[in-house]
Parts: C-alpha cells; structure tokens; sequence
C-alpha cells in the first residue's frame, strides 16, 4: 500500500479506530499489495453509510478491513430499510474477498450487526434481514480458509437464539443438513457442529426427525474426523432430544463410537459424555454411562484418559448421589494425589 493510500481513513467512528485497526492490522499491511496505486477520496462530508460504500468496494485491502471491521457499528446508525437495501448486499462482495483478513473481520461482524437489526426489527424485517446475512455466513461457513470457517460457525452459533423460529428450523436448517452429503470433509464436520450447538433452539420433533438421523449417519462416516465432530455433538443433541429417544437411538450410536479404533473419537466421547449424561435416567447412567467412563478412564491413549479425567467433575455434577459410585469417588480424588 502507497503511503497516500493509508492516510485519510475516515472521518468521525473511523478515525477513532485508526490507531487500534493499524496495530492490530500490521501483519496483514506487511503481506499486502505494496505497488503504487491511484488515491481513492475520502470525503468528510460523507455520511457514515456512504463512507461504508466507498471502503466496502476500496481498492485498498486496508479500507476494505476497515468497513468490515466497523459494520456493527455502522449498522446501529441505518434504518432497516437502509441497511437491507444500501448496505448488507455491499457484504456479498466482502464474503468473497480475496484477502482472508477481511473475511475473517466479516465473519466476526455478522452477529452482532444481525443481532443489533434484529432487535429493532418488525415484521417482515426480520425475514428480510435473515435473507440478506444468512447467504453471507453460508459462504463463509465453506470457506477455503480454516480460521474464516471457525469465526463463521461461532457467528451462526451466537445469533441462532434471536432468529426466527420458522428460519432456523426451515431454510437455515435445511441448508445445514445439506452440508452433510458433500465431499468435502470440513463441510460435514461443520454440519454436525451447528446441529448441536443449535439444538437448544431447535423443536423436540425436528431433532428426532431431522437433525438426529444426520448425526447419526455421520457418526458412521469413513473419515475419523467427521466421526470425532460427531461423538464431540452428539451428546447435545442427546441432551435436547425427548429421554427415551436418546436412550433407544443416540446412545448405542454413542457408545460406539466410544469404541473406536482412533483415539481421537474416544477422546471425544469422554469430551461429551456429560451432555450425554443429562439426558439419561439414572438407572441407564449407572448401567452404561459409568462403566463407560471407567473404560475411557483407562484407555491405552494418555490423551483418552487425561480428557475422561478433565470431564469427570462435570459428569458427577449430572449425577444424583446415589449414583457416585466410591470408584468413581477414588477416580476423582486420585487428581489431587497425581504429580
């Protein structure tokens, strides 16, 4: 970037972030385009919407940074109607980036701007709001970059709660579920994170019919990462599910993958196994749950047993006092002897 090109960022909100966003953006100015480019005005009088414009469709990566870095911002000061038709369609551009510090910035904007919108919207906006930013997170949930598709799936995850109940459960829903049958392997892995993470907002009847016989599939996928994403959610599905459904169809697919050859997934399992526990009656966690964990206890991976032991407090807390068996009692205060 030309010196010319980095002065002037803004006026006003802009400028009072321009010592933080030139700290905290140095490793992405050292590894970005240095020829000499044409200067790109920056007018004062500019509202803050067109200023967003302007930076959003900059030639500069630095200014595109900036306005996806202030889009929360921005969007506290546009009417709704201005930012379903002025300035959310401006972020498809921003979604497809090239430079991943700016999709990465995006991605970490998505929900609070949505969950701002969202708490002044009426009626249809919402459905308008949802149809502009969820394509936005759709995208980045496939991006090529790792870092870009972890902050997307938080996003998801943060703002899912204030959506509208028939969005999550149809559309967004829908294109989630989809993600299982592709080939690539980090989309599966991602469609079974958010259908557990969105659980909790999910209807009993939808988990058991939708959600769960997807989880279910990918547990059995041939790619041991897809099945340890699987045995890492699957106990919140568990816990979300009617009881009896998740003792008859969830545990046994649980249980077996507690089973499995890669240390990983059994690492998994002991990672989940007191989401699991919650959703069980006392008589099937005494009769499957302990036992299992005694099991993963003494795995032959130190990674298994060292996660069994750093879950065991959580697990207990599901359990009523009768259930504490002294081994499990002996387990727990053996933390407070081991060197």
């Amino acid at each position: 970037l030309s010196a010319v090109g980095l002065q002037d960022w803004g006026c006003g909100l802009w400028r009072g972030r321009e010592r933080l966003l030139a700290m905290e953006t140095e490793a992405f100015v050292e590894g970005a385009q240095r020829e000499e480019e044409d200067d790109e005005e920056d007018n004062e009088n500019w509202t803050d919407l067109e200023r967003f414009q302007n930076f959003t469709t900059s030639q500069h990566p630095l200014r595109r940074l900036v306005s996806a870095r202030g889009l929360e911002e921005t969007v506290k000061k546009l009417t709704i109607a201005d930012a379903v038709d002025h300035c959310l369609p401006l972020l498809n551009q921003a979604a497809e980036d090239e430079e991943s510090s700016v999709r990465d910035a995006l991605s970490a904007q998505l929900a609070p701007a949505l969950r701002e919108l969202l708490g002044r919207a009426r009626g249809d906006e919402s459905t308008a709001l949802v149809d502009c930013v969820w394509p936005l997170s759709l995208t980045l949930l496939k991006d090529k970059d790792q870092q870009v598709r972890a902050v997307a799936e938080d996003a998801v995850i943060e703002y899912a709660s204030v959506l509208p109940p028939a969005l999550l459960n149809n559309r967004i829903l829908d294109d989630i579920i989809a993600m299982s049958q592709q080939d690539a392997e980090d989309e599966r892995m991602t469609c079974v994170k958010l259908l557990g993470e969105l659980a909790f907002a999910l209807k009993q009847d939808v988990l058991v019919n939708r959600v769960a016989p997807v989880v279910v599939a990918l547990a059995g996928d041939s790619m041991f990462r897809v099945r340890k994403a699987a045995a890492l959610y699957i106990g919140k599905v568990c816990r979300w599910s009617p009881k009896g459904f998740s003792v008859s169809d969830l545990l046994p697919v649980y249980l077996s993958l507690a089973e499995d050859e890669i240390w990983g997934v059994r690492k998994a399992c002991a990672e989940s196994i007191a989401d699991v526990a919650s959703s069980l009656s006392p008589q099937v966690r005494t009769e499957t749950l302990i036992p299992l964990f005694e099991t993963l206890a003494t795995d032959a991976s130190r990674w298994v047993r060292n996660s069994a032991f750093q879950h065991l407090g959580p697990l207990i807390g599901n359990l009523t006092s009768a259930e504490v068996t002294p081994k499990l009692l002996e387990l727990f205060s053996s933390m407070a002897l081991s060197k």
